[in-house]
């Protein structure tokens, strides 16, 4: 078995680990708090202006993270571009120089031009996996902000007021508020646009099968 599987069944092993803790731990906490029922707020009906507000909101954070990363990582992926682009031209020259192309490819030379533009192309692949990375955190960290400040996902669904929810029950109850709607935004405008077509789709049905 090569390294890569056995680090991805390595990782796949560690995931369901920590899938499973994470609910031990909340069926534990659960029992030994017993948290308090919420009503919960017509959410059909609030729906459109959230996902609406989220839309909006999610495009902003998707621009400045834009402008973040051009401003930090972009110099970096266009040497990689460029060295690519010069070790591609470089192995399409060799080639073409060659009047048997079978044989040219069997050649010491093109081997190790192949092997050089491949470490290249796998540099630049990590490189991108490391702006994706940087993305979805600072993604994750605008939308926890923007929470922060007052637009709440479950706050708005759900009615907190008639709770009366004090000391921990608040603190966690806000805290997992901002949490999952810096999560939702950090996902995307993509993401939530799919969630709006699929509402539009139910209440275009509803109101069908009504009329």
């Amino acid at each position: 078995m090569s390294i890569e599987k056995k680090e991805a069944k390595r990782e796949t092993k560690y995931s369901r680990l920590w899938g499973v803790l994470v609910v031990l731990v909340i069926s534990f906490v659960a029992w030994k708090v017993q948290p308090i029922s919420l009503e919960i707020n017509d959410p059909v009906e609030k729906a459109a202006s959230l996902l609406g507000t989220l839309i909006f909101l999610s495009l902003f954070v998707e621009r400045a993270i834009e402008v973040f990363l051009s401003a930090w990582r972009s110099a970096g992926a266009d040497e990689l571009d460029r060295e690519i682009g010069i070790r591609t031209n470089a192995l399409e020259k060799y080639l073409q120089s060659q009047p048997d192309e079978v044989a040219a490819e069997e050649s010491a030379q093109y081997k190790s031009l192949s092997t050089s533009l491949e470490e290249i192309e796998k540099e630049r692949a990590e490189y991108r996996a490391g702006s994706r990375f940087i993305s979805q955190w600072l993604g994750l960290g605008m939308g926890m902000m923007i929470a922060f400040i007052g637009v709440r996902i479950i706050g708005t669904i759900v009615n907190v007021e008639q709770a009366n929810l004090e000391g921990y029950q608040a603190a966690l109850f806000l805290i997992i508020d901002i949490i999952f709607t810096g999560a939702v935004l950090a996902g995307g405008s993509d993401s939530i646009n799919k969630i709006m077509k699929v509402y539009n789709s139910v209440m275009a049905k509803t109101i069908k099968q009504a009329s």
